[in-house]
């Protein structure tokens, strides 16, 4: 039995944890195993806290099953991931409240397949129309076809933005969309 709950600063170290655990999983073969390794180094959530702390519009979630972690999700106001550089700063439509971003969709991969992610998934939905949103965004890389499945699956379809992340050996990322209108 999974429950979804808010995610906190005291579950920064497992939701680091699902996410080491979730690129080594996911980008095995489109990302080199050593950037992984440095972009996800074990920091006991450090990484997580600071998050919380610069980023006061995100918000997480948290799939949690025997009192452990097992997936999560961040989300908030869009960012303007084209014109400007890490830290990305809200977009004009995500400081107006017209356009969500789903930032990070993780899950251990031992729970992939379980109906976990799609869990997270109608949570992060449900919530961001709640707020008012009009549509949500998310970027995905190019070459993770198990993860832009799973979007497309959720209704989300490419509208023709990519970007290249230069850090992570210039992999390009789509960028995906989907109304949240009814």
């Amino acid at each position: 039995m999974v429950v979804i709950r808010a995610g906190s600063t005291a579950d920064a170290a497992q939701v680091a944890a699902v996410q080491r655990e979730g690129w080594f999983a996911a980008y095995e073969g489109i990302i080199p195993g050593e950037i992984i390794d440095r972009v996800t180094a074990p920091d006991d959530g450090a990484r997580v806290r600071q998050s919380f702390r610069t980023r006061p519009w995100q918000r997480m979630i948290v799939a949690v099953a025997d009192g452990n972690i097992v997936g999560y999700a961040s989300f908030g106001p869009e960012t303007d991931v084209l014109s400007a550089p890490w830290p990305h700063p809200l977009s004009a439509d995500g400081e107006d409240g017209r356009v969500a971003e789903l930032y990070a969709l993780y899950v251990r991969p031992a729970w992939w397949s379980t109906g976990t992610g799609r869990a997270l998934m109608e949570r992060v939905l449900a919530r961001s129309a709640r707020a008012g949103y009009a549509s949500i965004a998310l970027w995905v890389l190019r070459d993770n076809r198990r993860a832009r499945r799973f979007y497309e699956r959720a209704g989300f379809t490419p509208d023709g933005a990519t970007n290249v992340l230069t850090r992570l050996s210039s992999v390009i990322e789509l960028r995906y969309r989907r109304s949240l209108e009814t």
